[in-house]
């Protein structure tokens, strides 16, 4: 016997839609609207989102590339000495082309539920980050290669020829900022679904995309939508769809984002005041909104429904920099990312701040806003604590351990140090082990391989190239496993430019150029007059780049 069909109800399309007007140009290029990547870390860890984690084990599933891939993929900070946080990178992303942090974090739950979903595997999870922005990832097929990692979907990548390929920030923001905004290509009908494509739409074009049906009623297998403006040029060029994409994306913008920063809400019937901090609702002060301008004559009333997808966050704290203290306790704060961060007494007199701009409030206002980690000394300081014989450097506001062996090969004094509180140090984010300077020679402890610590990574070195190349009158430091690790690892170093090379095994002659091996054909070694070859290794010659055939 044959059961009756099981029917799912579709959900009705919000009446407040208008799929020619996604979002709009200022919001879309506001890159301002987190203030800092701790911002977007708060919005995670808000939503409890598997983005908010930044374990080591899960900053490797974002597959954060080498600093000479950074670097010609123009990140605005190759070179941290740490791997970055989901949040961070957005940030980085984001600032570096002039994007609105909150497209990214919408196209985030959009195409892959990173903000609100649940992962129940390593595999899905990690299916889930190399696919964070669908970019690289056309209808018509699967994902390109070159774009699977969380990195790579937001800054770009290289394909097999060297040639560059741009991330989903720098792509977005590139058709915003064409003249006339930049849409979908169309056929002669501007249907972005017909073939031969014949232009590029624009913001006032008429354009007929193909849907999805499933999941919203009434919806249609093709719609004509009049692009408004260039954001939403730049959206349907991304996403070339109404539904579900770019219904998807409206909802969820709407949903977290509808009512810009600095909104000032209240619940129908009630006389509390909120403010809209990204996607939060804030309780603030008389003076606060004095502070920071907020426009109290200018009330947007909500029904409790939408009054309670706002999560309440803190009361908002008074600008950023302000310096302040509570009347009845003489602890003097700094707010920082909308935390009070507190300031000990050879902090505050190393940076050169002032009592005489330190604001005092009601100590119940002080003591309601989010409390964050010290306020660091100035970058470049060489910290230590009362109980604790390791010494830190401080950069980027972050406590970085250094070694007994790297203090002495950079050459720091023990009379530079700072003394700072347990707690106080404690309470400051931990980064990487401090490199070694360049033209280092690394061990690693129980090992007898040498590295040749050189632009922020290591690279081996042979027997040979270790002598050749005067590594053996490099500074010669053994380091821990830990410490060892955290330093990226290149191709092994090759010996000098015009070095003649063979393997052990093979026949094949090679000569270094340009830091790669290049092999000689008969002609070419003849015309060379038979150099003669050093013989390595065949696994050592097999490490080494290598280049074009010397014609």
């Amino acid at each position: 016997m044959i059961g009756p069909l099981t029917v799912f109800a579709q959900s009705a399309i919000d009446p407040a839609f208008n799929p020619g007007l996604l979002i709009t140009d200022t919001a879309f290029s506001d890159k301002g609207t987190f203030g800092s990547a701790e911002g977007i870390q708060q919005f995670f860890e808000q939503r409890g989102s598997v983005l908010a984690r930044t374990d080591q084990s899960f900053l490797l599933k974002l597959k954060e590339p080498d600093y000479a891939t950074k670097e010609a993929l123009e990140d605005p900070n190759p070179q941290l000495g740490r791997l970055r946080s989901a949040a961070e990178l957005i940030y980085d992303a984001t600032q570096k082309h002039g994007l609105n942090p909150q497209v990214i974090l919408v196209l985030l739950q959009k195409e892959q539920s990173l903000v609100d979903g649940n992962f129940t595997s390593d595999d899905r999870l990690q299916r889930a980050l190399d696919r964070a922005l669908g970019f690289g990832c056309p209808d018509n097929g699967g994902c390109g290669d070159i774009f699977l990692s969380f990195y790579r979907q937001l800054f770009g990548s290289f394909d097999s020829q060297g040639s560059r390929w741009l991330g989903a920030a720098a792509s977005l923001m590139r058709s915003f900022e064409t003249a006339g905004g930049r849409g979908p290509r169309v056929d002669s009908a501007n249907q972005v679904f017909g073939s031969p494509t014949v232009r590029t739409s624009q913001v006032g074009d008429t354009i007929v995309l193909d849907n999805t049906t499933g999941g919203y009623s009434g919806v249609q297998p093709t719609q004509s939508v009049t692009i408004g403006n260039k954001a939403t040029a730049a959206l349907y060029r991304y996403t070339p769809h109404v539904f579900n994409g770019n219904y998807n994306f409206w909802r969820f913008y709407s949903k977290w984002f509808k009512y810009p920063n600095g909104t000032v809400i209240q619940l129908s019937g009630e006389a509390v005041r909120y403010v809209i901090d990204n996607g939060t609702k804030r309780l603030f002060s008389d003076f606060v909104a004095v502070q920071r301008k907020l426009k109290t004559d200018t009330v947007v009333t909500l029904s409790q429904s939408e009054f309670s997808e706002y999560l309440t966050e803190k009361p908002l704290p008074p600008l950023e920099d302000t310096l302040l203290k509570g009347e009845a306790d003489a602890t003097v704060f700094v707010v920082k990312v909308n935390k009070k961060r507190p300031i000990s007494g050879a902090v505050f007199s190393q940076r050169g701040l002032s009592f005489a701009k330190v604001v005092s409030l009601p100590q119940a206002e002080v003591d309601g806003y989010e409390l964050g980690a010290h306020l660091p000394p100035k970058d470049g300081t060489l910290i230590i604590a009362e109980s604790d014989p390791t010494v830190y450097l401080i950069e980027n506001g972050v406590k970085r351990p250094i070694t007994g062996d790297v203090f002495t090969a950079r050459k720091f004094s023990f009379k530079n140090l700072m003394r700072l509180t347990d707690p106080e140090l404690a309470s400051l984010p931990t980064g990487d082990f401090v490199r070694p300077p360049d033209s280092t020679a690394l061990q690693l402890k129980g090992d007898t391989g040498i590295y040749w610590f050189k632009d922020g990574q290591k690279r081996f070195v042979s027997a040979f190239v270790y002598k050749q190349r005067g590594v053996n009158a490099f500074p010669h430091i053994i380091i821990g496993s830990e410490e060892f690790e955290q330093v990226p690892t290149a191709t092994p170093f090759p010996p000098r430019d015009g070095t003649v090379i063979k393997g052990d095994v093979s026949t094949a002659i090679y000569r270094i150029e340009n830091g790669v091996k290049r092999m000689f054909t008969a002609a070419s070694y003849a015309v060379a007059r038979h150099p003669v070859a050093t013989v390595l290794p065949q696994a050592e010659v097999d490490s080494f780049a290598e280049g074009a055939v010397i014609e």
